[in-house]
Protein backbone atom coordinates (compact mmCIF):
# COMPACT_ATOMS: atom_id res chain seq x y z
CA UNK A 1 0.00 0.00 0.00
CA UNK A 2 1.41 3.55 -1.07
CA UNK A 3 -0.13 6.26 1.15
CA UNK A 4 0.85 9.27 -0.78
CA UNK A 5 -0.39 13.32 0.99
CA UNK A 6 -0.10 16.19 -1.27
CA UNK A 7 0.92 19.37 0.10
CA UNK A 8 -0.79 22.84 -1.93
CA UNK A 9 3.02 24.12 -1.73
CA UNK A 10 2.94 26.32 -0.02
CA UNK A 11 0.58 29.35 0.36
CA UNK A 12 2.25 31.86 -1.63
CA UNK A 13 1.95 35.17 -1.75
CA UNK A 14 2.35 36.19 -4.99
CA UNK A 15 -0.60 37.61 -6.78
CA UNK A 16 -0.74 41.38 -4.76
CA UNK A 17 -0.80 44.01 -6.95
CA UNK A 18 1.95 46.77 -6.88
CA UNK A 19 -0.79 49.05 -5.18
CA UNK A 20 -1.66 46.51 -2.76
CA UNK A 21 1.92 46.17 -1.92
CA UNK A 22 2.34 50.47 -1.94
CA UNK A 23 -0.67 50.27 0.76
CA UNK A 24 0.65 48.48 3.11
CA UNK A 25 2.21 48.89 6.21
CA UNK A 26 5.85 48.96 6.16
CA UNK A 27 6.09 45.40 8.29
CA UNK A 28 3.89 43.64 6.53
CA UNK A 29 5.61 44.26 3.07
CA UNK A 30 8.79 43.04 5.32
CA UNK A 31 7.07 40.01 6.18
CA UNK A 32 5.85 39.20 2.61
CA UNK A 33 9.14 39.64 1.72
CA UNK A 34 10.65 37.17 4.34
CA UNK A 35 7.67 34.46 3.51
CA UNK A 36 8.66 34.25 0.04
CA UNK A 37 12.12 34.01 0.47
CA UNK A 38 11.17 31.14 3.62
CA UNK A 39 9.30 29.68 1.00
CA UNK A 40 11.78 29.37 -1.65
CA UNK A 41 14.18 27.90 0.86
CA UNK A 42 11.55 25.50 2.27
CA UNK A 43 10.92 24.53 -1.35
CA UNK A 44 14.65 23.92 -1.93
CA UNK A 45 15.51 22.15 1.47
CA UNK A 46 17.32 24.15 2.89
CA UNK A 47 15.50 24.22 6.07
CA UNK A 48 17.67 26.52 8.01
CA UNK A 49 17.59 29.94 6.20
CA UNK A 50 13.53 28.78 5.47
CA UNK A 51 13.01 28.77 9.46
CA UNK A 52 14.97 31.98 9.56
CA UNK A 53 12.87 33.52 6.95
CA UNK A 54 9.64 31.93 7.98
CA UNK A 55 10.00 33.26 11.51
CA UNK A 56 10.90 36.69 10.56
CA UNK A 57 7.79 36.79 8.79
CA UNK A 58 5.53 35.48 11.59
CA UNK A 59 7.28 38.15 13.71
CA UNK A 60 6.82 40.82 11.26
CA UNK A 61 3.31 39.95 11.20
CA UNK A 62 1.64 37.48 13.46
CA UNK A 63 -2.26 37.94 11.72
CA UNK A 64 -0.55 36.83 8.34
CA UNK A 65 -2.40 33.26 7.84
CA UNK A 66 0.08 32.33 5.17
CA UNK A 67 2.62 32.89 7.06
CA UNK A 68 1.28 31.01 10.36
CA UNK A 69 0.39 28.04 8.05
CA UNK A 70 4.25 28.12 6.37
CA UNK A 71 5.12 28.03 9.98
CA UNK A 72 2.93 25.07 10.41
CA UNK A 73 4.66 23.27 7.75
CA UNK A 74 7.89 23.94 8.46
CA UNK A 75 7.90 23.02 12.34
CA UNK A 76 6.25 19.89 11.00
CA UNK A 77 9.10 19.18 9.04
CA UNK A 78 11.41 19.73 11.94
CA UNK A 79 9.38 17.19 13.88
CA UNK A 80 7.67 19.58 16.42
CA UNK A 81 4.54 18.99 16.34
CA UNK A 82 3.53 21.48 18.96
CA UNK A 83 4.82 24.45 17.50
CA UNK A 84 3.60 23.01 13.64
CA UNK A 85 0.03 22.91 15.14
CA UNK A 86 -0.15 26.27 17.43
CA UNK A 87 0.80 28.02 14.04
CA UNK A 88 -1.69 26.06 11.67
CA UNK A 89 -4.22 27.01 14.55
CA UNK A 90 -3.77 30.82 14.46
CA UNK A 91 -3.83 30.55 11.02
CA UNK A 92 -6.72 28.78 11.03
CA UNK A 93 -8.44 31.19 12.78
CA UNK A 94 -7.33 33.99 10.98
CA UNK A 95 -8.52 32.08 7.32
CA UNK A 96 -11.12 29.39 8.94
CA UNK A 97 -12.14 28.47 5.07
CA UNK A 98 -9.13 28.95 2.90
CA UNK A 99 -8.47 25.49 0.92
CA UNK A 100 -4.92 25.88 1.01
CA UNK A 101 -4.19 26.37 4.66
CA UNK A 102 -7.29 23.59 5.29
CA UNK A 103 -5.44 21.18 3.01
CA UNK A 104 -1.88 21.11 4.87
CA UNK A 105 -2.90 22.00 8.37
CA UNK A 106 -4.96 18.05 7.01
CA UNK A 107 -1.80 16.16 5.33
CA UNK A 108 -0.22 16.79 8.63
CA UNK A 109 -2.67 16.00 11.34
CA UNK A 110 -3.11 12.54 9.40
CA UNK A 111 0.66 11.97 9.68
CA UNK A 112 0.30 12.79 13.09
CA UNK A 113 -2.18 10.00 13.73
CA UNK A 114 -5.36 12.23 14.07
CA UNK A 115 -7.06 11.27 10.68
CA UNK A 116 -10.33 12.07 11.69
CA UNK A 117 -9.88 15.45 11.90
CA UNK A 118 -7.00 15.47 8.70
CA UNK A 119 -10.22 14.24 6.78
CA UNK A 120 -12.76 16.43 7.78
CA UNK A 121 -10.41 19.29 6.79
CA UNK A 122 -9.61 17.94 3.56
CA UNK A 123 -13.53 17.20 2.66
CA UNK A 124 -13.92 20.90 3.68
CA UNK A 125 -10.86 22.66 1.75
CA UNK A 126 -12.46 20.31 -1.55
CA UNK A 127 -15.71 21.69 -1.27
CA UNK A 128 -14.61 25.32 -1.67
CA UNK A 129 -15.86 26.35 -4.76
CA UNK A 130 -12.88 28.71 -5.26
CA UNK A 131 -10.64 26.21 -4.15
CA UNK A 132 -8.51 25.20 -7.67
CA UNK A 133 -7.36 21.39 -6.98
CA UNK A 134 -10.81 20.11 -5.01
CA UNK A 135 -9.09 16.40 -6.44
CA UNK A 136 -5.98 17.17 -4.65
CA UNK A 137 -8.01 17.17 -1.43
CA UNK A 138 -9.81 14.14 -1.89
CA UNK A 139 -6.96 12.17 -3.02
CA UNK A 140 -5.30 13.43 0.59
CA UNK A 141 -9.07 12.62 2.66
CA UNK A 142 -9.10 8.73 0.88
CA UNK A 143 -5.22 8.59 1.59
CA UNK A 144 -6.10 9.96 5.48
CA UNK A 145 -9.18 7.35 5.75
CA UNK A 146 -7.28 4.47 4.64
CA UNK A 147 -4.15 5.00 7.09
CA UNK A 148 -7.01 5.04 9.66
CA UNK A 149 -8.27 1.64 8.41
CA UNK A 150 -11.71 3.44 6.65
CA UNK A 151 -11.47 1.74 3.45
CA UNK A 152 -14.97 2.85 2.75
CA UNK A 153 -14.49 6.22 3.58
CA UNK A 154 -10.95 5.94 1.65
CA UNK A 155 -12.72 4.58 -1.29
CA UNK A 156 -15.36 7.37 -1.56
CA UNK A 157 -12.92 9.98 -1.59
CA UNK A 158 -10.80 8.33 -4.44
CA UNK A 159 -14.02 8.07 -6.40
CA UNK A 160 -15.00 11.88 -6.14
CA UNK A 161 -11.31 12.83 -7.17
CA UNK A 162 -11.80 10.35 -10.01
CA UNK A 163 -15.13 12.09 -10.81
CA UNK A 164 -13.26 15.67 -11.13
CA UNK A 165 -10.63 14.64 -12.83
CA UNK A 166 -11.00 10.94 -14.38
CA UNK A 167 -7.30 10.66 -15.54
CA UNK A 168 -5.38 11.49 -11.86
CA UNK A 169 -3.04 9.20 -11.95
CA UNK A 170 -2.30 8.89 -8.07
CA UNK A 171 -6.05 8.37 -7.62
CA UNK A 172 -6.05 5.24 -10.09
CA UNK A 173 -3.25 4.00 -8.06
CA UNK A 174 -5.17 4.27 -5.41
CA UNK A 175 -8.28 2.69 -6.47
CA UNK A 176 -6.30 -0.13 -8.25
CA UNK A 177 -4.39 -0.71 -4.89
CA UNK A 178 -7.48 -0.74 -2.85
CA UNK A 179 -9.33 -3.34 -5.18
CA UNK A 180 -6.53 -5.51 -5.20
CA UNK A 181 -6.63 -5.52 -1.66
CA UNK A 182 -10.63 -6.26 -1.55
CA UNK A 183 -9.39 -9.19 -4.14
CA UNK A 184 -11.91 -7.37 -6.21
CA UNK A 185 -9.10 -8.11 -9.35
CA UNK A 186 -10.99 -7.48 -12.29
CA UNK A 187 -11.89 -4.22 -11.07
CA UNK A 188 -8.40 -3.14 -9.77
CA UNK A 189 -7.09 -4.28 -13.47
CA UNK A 190 -9.24 -1.52 -15.19
CA UNK A 191 -8.15 1.01 -12.58
CA UNK A 192 -3.95 -0.04 -12.83
CA UNK A 193 -4.55 -0.33 -16.79
CA UNK A 194 -6.10 3.13 -17.11
CA UNK A 195 -3.27 4.68 -14.92
CA UNK A 196 -1.24 3.01 -17.03
CA UNK A 197 -2.35 4.57 -20.46
CA UNK A 198 -1.26 7.61 -18.59
CA UNK A 199 2.06 6.62 -19.58
CA UNK A 200 3.63 7.38 -16.27
CA UNK A 201 5.22 3.94 -15.08
CA UNK A 202 7.47 3.22 -12.45
CA UNK A 203 8.10 -0.18 -10.27
CA UNK A 204 5.46 -0.04 -7.56
CA UNK A 205 2.72 0.23 -10.65
CA UNK A 206 4.16 -2.59 -12.63
CA UNK A 207 4.81 -4.97 -9.02
CA UNK A 208 0.99 -3.97 -8.52
CA UNK A 209 -0.18 -4.96 -11.60
CA UNK A 210 1.78 -8.19 -11.49
CA UNK A 211 -0.11 -9.17 -8.09
CA UNK A 212 -3.33 -8.76 -9.59
CA UNK A 213 -2.72 -10.35 -12.62
CA UNK A 214 -1.69 -13.66 -10.28
CA UNK A 215 -5.04 -12.74 -8.20
CA UNK A 216 -6.84 -13.12 -11.81
CA UNK A 217 -4.91 -16.55 -12.60
CA UNK A 218 -3.46 -15.08 -15.77
CA UNK A 219 0.53 -16.35 -15.17
CA UNK A 220 0.80 -15.20 -18.47
CA UNK A 221 0.32 -11.64 -17.64
CA UNK A 222 1.90 -11.60 -14.20
CA UNK A 223 4.77 -13.35 -15.86
CA UNK A 224 5.11 -10.45 -18.43
CA UNK A 225 4.45 -7.59 -15.64
CA UNK A 226 7.74 -9.48 -13.75
CA UNK A 227 10.04 -9.19 -17.08
CA UNK A 228 8.92 -5.78 -17.59
CA UNK A 229 9.99 -5.24 -13.63
CA UNK A 230 13.72 -7.21 -14.00
CA UNK A 231 14.93 -5.35 -17.26
CA UNK A 232 13.25 -1.73 -16.85
CA UNK A 233 13.66 -1.41 -12.70
CA UNK A 234 16.91 -4.00 -12.50
CA UNK A 235 17.64 -2.03 -8.84
CA UNK A 236 14.08 -1.68 -7.78
CA UNK A 237 12.87 -3.20 -4.28
CA UNK A 238 9.94 -4.34 -5.80
CA UNK A 239 12.54 -5.97 -8.12
CA UNK A 240 14.76 -7.72 -5.17
CA UNK A 241 11.53 -8.71 -3.11
CA UNK A 242 10.44 -10.68 -6.68
CA UNK A 243 13.66 -12.11 -6.51
CA UNK A 244 13.42 -12.81 -3.38
CA UNK A 245 10.07 -14.68 -3.44
CA UNK A 246 11.68 -17.03 -6.51
CA UNK A 247 14.14 -18.40 -4.65
CA UNK A 248 11.90 -18.96 -1.49
CA UNK A 249 9.82 -20.97 -4.04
Amino acid sequence: MRNTFLFVLLIAVGGCSSSQQLSKPQPDKASDINLELGIDYFRKGNLALAKEKIDRAVDQNPRSARAQAAAGLLYDRLNDTRKSFSHFDKAMSLEPNNPEILNNYAVVLCKRDQQAKGEKYFVQAAGNQLYKTPEIAYLNAGSCARSAGNLEHAEANFRKALTLKPRFPEALYQMADLEYQKQNYLSARGFIERYMDSGKLNASVLWLAMRIEQGLGNSSGASNYAQRLKIEYPNAPETRQLSGERQSG
